[in-house]
């Protein structure tokens, strides 16, 4: 399994580095929060991800909240069961069609 070695945030990007490679997550700054999209991880990745960047941007006291940007209902729900204080979890869909109106 490809551990992960440090967590770091650049102007746009979390970037996660691991053994043999990085993982670079874009986001964007919306009000109050990092809005970062995961929808083309899986369930098992997603979760890890988001616990792991969740919990370093809480250590670090960051002020905005993450939202979290999943492929679908099945993965938000498996996620938010983790009640993480500094995310929130949207579907993909469910956020193209609240900016679409």
């Amino acid at each position: 399994m490809n551990n992960i070695k440090q967590i770091r945030l650049s102007k746009d990007k979390f970037i996660i580095d691991l053994e043999t490679t990085s993982l670079k997550l874009n986001y964007k700054q919306i009000e109050n929060k990092y809005l970062i999209d995961i929808s083309n991880l899986n369930l098992i990745s997603a979760t890890k991800y988001a616990i792991l960047c969740s919990t370093y941007c809480f250590i670090n006291n960051f002020k905005k909240k993450l939202c979290w940007l999943v492929a679908d209902e099945e993965i938000k729900k498996a996620v938010s069961i983790l009640r993480l204080q500094n995310s929130e979890f949207l579907t993909i869909e469910k956020e193209k069609a609240r900016l679409a109106s």
